[in-house]
């Protein structure tokens, strides 16, 4: 991808917790996220896709500058904002948006949604009463709350979920951004609603021209949403490509892990991934050398749990860090 036409760009990103595991021990790092490097690209949508415990929101937080990196960089638009202190990242803020898990959580209930909603352009200072008026009223309206002064003073304890997820992408996006982040937005939302919300941000992320990231432990909702798909395991993008690509030919043993999770009715399907044994992610804190998939892997070598593997493109822009693929490349 030329420079121009990438957005974001992470080097070697890495965010360490300090967790202590006695009153006076000594820290020790949590490595949340431990050397991801990607480029996204503008107008791009891409899904992170991990369990419980892979570091994808952190990820995330981190991509947002709501925590500082431990190393590493993160360059947008050309600007290394690594390091910047949140006194300078006004201009970063304005110019990204989230979308949160829970809605209800991520409301103050005693604001209306009106108030909600105008409160990011009265931070950033933008335009006059009657003018942010007519910005939240428009909002709304891309989200399809209509008619607007049925939903505009309402508290959010009186909507539904899936309404309150889309007052969320109304207040991510009214600020006019260059890159949301959607955390996990339709988990908890009834399966029936959850296609609608997916294909509403497709839409908006469309006729923007926004970057998106949608991260998500559901593999099977990224074909409804994303161009390309990075797997996240334990802190590394263990494979990443094409959306296309990774679900017609999943290279590493953890993808097609998930794949096979996936209901479907097909039984031919249900066993074609079905070659990885259940078990619990590593722990982040010291983890094992090597490839930290390997003790769940049926393919691990002994290389693969004393060496890191590299990232090798097997396909075309489709990547995977699996020493299997080094070996025969």
């Amino acid at each position: 991808m030329s420079e121009d036409k990438v957005l974001l760009k992470a080097e070697d990103l890495k965010m360490w917790f300090e967790v202590r595991r006695g009153l006076f021990a000594e820290p020790i790092p949590l490595r949340a996220v431990d050397g991801v490097s990607f480029d996204l690209g503008v107008a791009e949508a891409v899904s992170v896709v991990g369990e419980s415990g892979s570091g994808k929101t952190t990820l995330g937080k981190t991509i947002l500058r709501l925590y500082k990196p431990t190393g590493g960089k993160l360059i947008f638009k050309g600007r290394d904002i690594t390091t910047l202190d949140e006194k300078d990242l006004m201009w970063y803020k304005k110019e990204t948006g989230l979308v949160q898990q829970d809605p209800y959580g991520a409301m103050p209930s005693f604001m209306t949604i009106y108030r909600i909603l105008e409160e990011p352009l009265i931070i950033h200072k933008i335009g006059s009463k009657e003018e942010r008026e007519e910005m939240v009223f428009k909002a709304l309206e891309e989200v399809r709350l209509t008619p607007v002064e049925d939903f505009a003073f309402k508290y959010p304890h009186m909507l539904s979920g899936g309404q309150l997820q889309r007052v969320a992408i109304a207040r991510a996006l009214i600020l006019r951004p260059s890159l949301v982040v959607a955390d996990e937005p339709v988990s908890m939302l009834d399966a029936s609603v959850r296609v609608e919300i997916l294909t509403l941000m497709r839409e908006l992320q469309e006729k923007r021209n926004i970057s998106f990231i949608y991260i998500t432990h559901d593999l099977s909702t990224t074909r409804y949403f994303s161009e390309k798909i990075f797997i996240m395991y334990a802190g590394h993008l263990i494979e990443r490509g094409p959306t296309k690509s990774v679900l017609r030919n999943p290279l590493h043993p953890y993808t097609r892990a998930l794949l096979s999770a996936i209901p479907d009715p097909d039984p031919e399907n249900r066993k074609r991934f079905r070659d990885v044994p259940p078990g619990e992610p590593p722990s982040l804190i010291n983890p094992p050398p090597g490839c930290r998939f390997a003790p769940r892997c049926p393919f691990a070598t002994d290389k693969c749990k004393r060496e890191e593997p590299p990232e090798i493109e097997v396909e075309k822009d489709h990547f995977v860090k699996c020493w299997l693929y080094a070996f025969w490349s």
